[in-house]
């Protein structure tokens, strides 16, 4: 052997993949020992080829033999097993869905659908002077309780609403069309809903609602406020006597809720305008630009005021275009009052003066005007409104 020329060949490995790796540097002469310097280079490719394959995949356990593809990874079940994980997530997360919704039947990768309130049906008989009030202006009381209330439906035959929906919401309307049925008005239309009301008598009444409603109407339209006047007895307000059909003093003086109610804010000031109208019969609300004045008057000085059969009182109030209330036994306010714009009142106060000093000055005083000048031949209805009862 000639270990030099061994030493020679093995510190200069070939790489492989070239010719001239594939052809032994020592001419075989047939004397053998060549295969011992041929050896270590076969063993060095068997080493090169071994490492351009990488390393051999390992067996797992279970699994069949397959033979590797040069340049690719093992063939492996990881496809196959993610399917099956992933279809147990989507399972699980049916069972999730299904156990919110109150479903059971969570099967075969199928969405369940969300479970629906049950559909309720309610009817409401609406009173036929009470139809109108209830339906509203070309139908707006109805639309505005289906769209907050979310209910499907609400039909009307006759008498007979009935409303379908919800559950909740058809509760929800039901309470709003019998708000409007017994009150005229329902807190379903008011954010920050509140109600009042004010202690009146009914000898007011006519004070508050104005001609053809316009007083009441005013304070409902400026203030977005509902107002509700209570119906009364006929004969309410006429004292007890002689003869059928009276009332007594305390039911004649007896005193009737009106019902305030919608926002805070707009109760609180309509309130305030009863209150004024009922004191003052008048408000910058219900009579803008008007005023007025007060005055103090005695009992015997009211008929220099009125006048014999109320002559004074309508030269008053024609002559100076104002209006005059003489306080009575239900008046809020013990005063007599002028209301005008202000240049008439102002001329009426004058006028008003000079016969309060005539009846302090007049020659027999206040004892021929004992009787008030009031004949009753001469006493007229209307006269009623001007004086208190004598008792």
């Amino acid at each position: 052997m000639e270990p030099k020329e061994d030493e020679e060949v093995a510190p200069e490995p070939k790489k492989a993949g070239r010719v001239e790796d594939l052809v032994p540097t020592t001419v075989d002469d047939g004397s053998g020992g060549s295969w011992d310097v041929a050896g270590p280079v076969k063993k060095g490719k068997k080493k090169d080829r071994s490492a351009d394959e990488g390393p051999k995949q390992k067996a797992i356990p279970g699994m069949a033999d397959q033979t590797a593809i040069p340049g690719m990874g093992p063939a492996t079940k990881k496809p196959e097993m993610s399917e099956k994980a992933k279809a147990k997530a989507v399972q699980d997360v049916l069972k999730g869905v299904a156990a919110r919704t109150g479903g059971d039947n969570a099967k075969g990768g199928e969405q369940v659908p969300e479970k629906k309130e049950p559909s309720s049906v309610v009817t409401v008989a609406v009173p036929e002077d009470k139809i109108g009030r209830v339906i509203g202006p070309k139908g707006a009381n109805l639309k505005a309780i289906q769209e907050k209330c979310e209910v499907d439906r609400i039909d009307t035959t006759g008498e007979m609403f009935t409303i379908s929906g919800n559950p909740k919401g058809v509760a929800m309307a039901e309470t709003a069309l019998n708000e409007l049925i017994e009150k005229g008005y329902t807190s379903l239309f008011f954010e920050n809903f509140e109600e009042d009301f004010v202690m009146v008598h009914p000898s007011a009444f006519p004070d508050l609602i104005g001609k053809q409603g316009a007083i009441i109407r005013a304070i409902k339209e400026t203030l977005k406020a509902e107002i509700s006047i209570p119906p009364i007895p006929k004969d309410a307000g006429k004292a007890s006597g002689k003869g059928g059909g009276k009332v007594s003093a305390a039911q004649a003086a007896k005193k009737y809720k009106v019902t305030i109610a919608g926002s805070k804010d707009a109760v609180s000031k309509a309130k305030e305008t009863i209150n004024d109208i009922l004191m003052y019969y008048h408000s910058e609300i219900t009579h803008p630009g008007e005023v007025h004045e007060e005055f103090e008057i005695q009992q015997w000085q009211l008929s220099y005021i009125i006048g014999k059969g109320g002559s004074e009182m309508r030269h008053i109030q024609s002559n100076f275009k104002c209006r005059v209330y003489v306080p009575r036994e239900t008046s809020a306010n013990p005063m007599t009052v002028i209301v005008g714009e202000r240049p008439n009142v102002d001329r009426a106060k004058t006028y008003v003066e000079k016969l309060l000093w005539n009846a302090e000055n007049a020659p027999k005083g206040r004892e021929d005007k004992a009787d008030d000048g009031w004949g009753d031949e001469e006493h007229e209805s209307w006269m009623d409104q001007y004086m208190y009862k004598r008792k």
